[in-house]
């Protein structure tokens, strides 16, 4: 989920409030007033007759919402009325058609909703950058994302803001005062919600900037060579299942990822193009009791006489670093999909042999060790 996409969830919560023609009120504070108080009894439909516009200019973002979109977005609303509250509205300027009405709110911080929901999905996407995208991968990507959101919007202790919002309003034909759907209704509705729209900002002038010196091109990878592909070993009780070993090469890296991966995951630095060694595997508990698995723990490459070797488990050198598998605790006959991404020196066409060393199994409840480490050595054929 992009960040323009969670944009375009709360843009669709504005858009119920303008479902019915809008009726106002002759005095611009009662307007304000009657607006508030139908959104702190989360009467969004009573809230949209108070406000300036209809849904044709909005036309385009209905256009890209889906059910599952539309009760996200009626979950966000509800809890914001959850904990609205609101002092009296005071007039600070009225001129005919036209009149400014001020009031202070308080309600669920959306903006680091927002932020907090971005800091935990990005990790994400950074990892699925070096994936090919699939239908089902993106659509797995958006509801996690949702998940995320969702969590962070229903939280006992999440976060209040009070401020103080000035509303603008203008007499329609009935000469009625209603609010304008401006940034100020949106503050009103989703505290904070500029610090999201800053981060928009920043990547318009990325994008500016990019194209001004050059469009960048898209980030792709390259399969170099496969090593093996749905090899399945028995490590009791822990079953896996290496569905892919392979070499591949990384291109048109953005700088952004050079850094993340030049001061996480590599003694050697990186630039926009760099090879790496790839595991995608799947693991299955098969036994009731609850084990610890922590997947792969090592990788040797060996070539011309010398040895690569990855420490997986224990010293970060896997950069695609959130999947299933990270998570080390299988409760009973659950399985997880894993994957490894290391960066190499090694040339991938040099490389004779591959040793990959599968984690020890134990009970989590009484620490006996279930299976050793084991040792899975591929030769390469050349």
């Amino acid at each position: 989920m992009t960040k323009k996409r969670i944009l375009t969830l709360l843009l669709f919560s504005a858009i119920i409030l303008s479902f019915l023609s809008a009726c106002g009120a002759e005095n611009p504070s009662s307007t304000v007033d009657e607006f508030l108080s139908a959104i702190q009894k989360n009467n969004f439909e009573k809230a949209g007759t108070f406000v300036q516009g209809g849904t044709d200019s909005l036309s385009t973002v209905q256009e890209d919402i889906d059910k599952e979109d539309e009760e996200l977005a009626i979950k966000m609303i509800e809890s914001i009325s959850k904990e609205y509250e609101f002092e009296k509205p005071e007039e600070v300027s009225v001129d005919e058609d036209k009149a400014v009405v001020k009031a202070e709110i308080t309600s669920l911080d959306m903006g680091l909703v927002m932020t907090s929901t971005m800091a935990e999905i990005m990790p994400l996407a950074f990892a699925n950058a070096f994936e090919e995208d699939t239908p089902e991968t993106e659509k797995a990507f958006e509801e996690m994302a949702k998940k995320i959101m969702i969590k962070y919007i229903t939280a006992e202790d999440a976060a209040l803001v009070t401020r103080t919002v000035e509303f603008n309003l203008e007499k329609d034909e009935n000469d009625k005062f209603k609010i304008i759907d401006d940034e100020n209704l949106e503050e009103a509705l989703f505290a904070n919600i500029s610090q999201l729209e800053d981060m928009f900002g920043e990547e318009d002038a990325d994008v500016t900037s990019n194209e001004t010196s050059g469009e960048q091109p898209e980030q792709t990878f390259e399969t170099l060579s496969v090593v093996a592909e749905n090899k399945i070993y028995e490590a009791t009780p822990i079953n896996i299942t290496l569905e892919e070993l392979s070499f591949k090469k990384a291109m048109n890296v953005s700088e952004d990822q050079q850094f993340d991966i030049n001061n996480m995951y590599t003694d050697e630095p990186v630039d926009d193009e760099f090879n790496y060694f790839y595991i995608k595997f799947n693991a299955e508990n098969t036994i009731e009791k609850d084990v610890a698995f922590n997947g792969i723990n090592e990788v040797v490459l060996f070539a011309e006489g010398k040895q690569e070797k990855f420490d997986i488990a224990y010293d970060w050198k896997d950069f695609i670093d959130y999947d299933e598998a990270q998570d080390a605790d299988y409760y009973g006959p659950v399985s997880k999909d894993g994957e490894v991404g290391v960066v190499i020196k090694t040339e991938p066409s040099k490389v004779e042999k591959i040793r990959i060393v599968l984690s020890e199994s134990r009970d989590i409840n009484s620490y006996e060790t279930l299976a050793e480490e084991q040792i899975i050595e591929f030769d390469i054929i050349k």
